[in-house]
């Protein structure tokens, strides 16, 4: 094999690493739809004068907020492993190596690097997700000292096809507002399982939008709550980003009291609804596995289980590379 590099991404790595990524992701781009567009764009933003110029500051302060790896063999990028910086998680994403460079060690290096940065970073613990079916990437993070702590469900269905639910007289779904944000957050710490809010480290400032954010968002999202009695009782988020890629809807919790009253099915609609104007005809719902009422309704409506995603932890990073 030629001889391997680990180095930062440049923005002429581009169009190697788009190629990449349709080999790498085919099954779930079927599903979720494609658009390399937004790759283009996002680097063009993220590179612009005003990215470079924010990155710069962000480094000086030690609040980088992504870091990009790309593995190089002959000049040429073959894989990729990002890092995101979430509180004091490192969460670690896009791990991919081109079909022909796999099993020599090129994702192992790739990983390696990753988690050496997150401990560099001083996060407390490195996060990522992998396809519940992809063995061979489950083997190498449990080498590593990743545990699984989650499974997510992806469920999907053509948003022409799915039925229209009658708004209940009970139940107000609107926008998320700024005074919504104490009370979502109490909800969500009493629906959300006790495992996956120690792993997150969830807190109040994980509702908001942080700046970076709002720099590189590729489309539009929407937080909506369900509001009974003037009391907030669900929260979801619907998010956009070009037509040619499903739309999707997540974060949904619900009253642990109220998880038979419809509420889920108001926040799908009020979601559907948000993204058909913008042009959605897919739509994806991710949903916890073991969430067997939210399951139901969501089959209930035509939704099919198209995959799963494993959450895995590695929480003893000193130890680990």
């Amino acid at each position: 094999m030629p001889q391997l590099i680990i180095r930062e991404f440049k923005k002429q790595d581009l169009e190697d690493i788009i190629e990449c990524a349709k080999l790498s992701f085919a099954d779930q781009f079927e599903v979720e739809g494609y658009d390399p567009k937004i790759w283009r764009k996002m680097i063009n933003r993220r590179f612009s004068v005003p990215g470079k110029t924010l990155f710069f500051i962000l480094k000086l302060l030690n609040s980088e907020p992504i870091k990009f790896f790309v593995a190089e063999a002959d000049g040429k990028p073959i894989g990729t492993a990002m890092v995101e910086k979430r509180g004091k998680i490192g969460y670690i994403e896009t791990v991919m190596v081109h079909p022909n460079f796999r099993r020599k060690g090129t994702a192992t290096q790739l990983m390696k690097t990753a988690i050496n940065y997150v401990q560099k970073r001083k996060s407390n613990k490195a996060l990522l997700h992998v396809l519940s079916e992809n063995h061979p990437a489950k083997n190498l993070y449990q080498k590593l000292g990743f545990k699984k702590f989650e499974t997510i469900q992806y469920l999907s269905a053509r948003v022409d096809s799915l039925p229209n639910i009658t708004d209940s007289k009970a139940i107000e779904v609107r926008v998320f507002r700024k005074s919504d944000l104490d009370p979502v957050y109490d909800l969500v710490r009493m629906s959300r399982e006790p495992e996956r809010l120690r792993v997150y480290d969830f807190k109040k400032t994980d509702l908001k939008t942080s700046p970076w954010q709002r720099v590189v968002r590729m489309g539009s999202s929407r937080k909506i709550v369900a509001v009974k009695d003037n009391k907030i009782v669900g929260y979801a988020t619907a998010m956009f980003t070009t037509a040619g890629i499903a739309g999707r809807i997540t974060n949904i919790e619900v009253h642990p009291e109220m998880v038979s009253e419809g509420i889920e099915e108001q926040l799908i609609q009020n979601g559907t609804d948000f993204l058909k104007t913008l042009g959605t005809k897919t739509l994806l719902v991710i949903a916890p596995l073991g969430r067997d009422a939210t399951t139901e309704r969501l089959t209930s409506l035509g939704f099919k289980k198209s995959y799963a995603m494993e959450g895995m932890v590695l929480e003893q990073l000193d130890s680990t590379v």
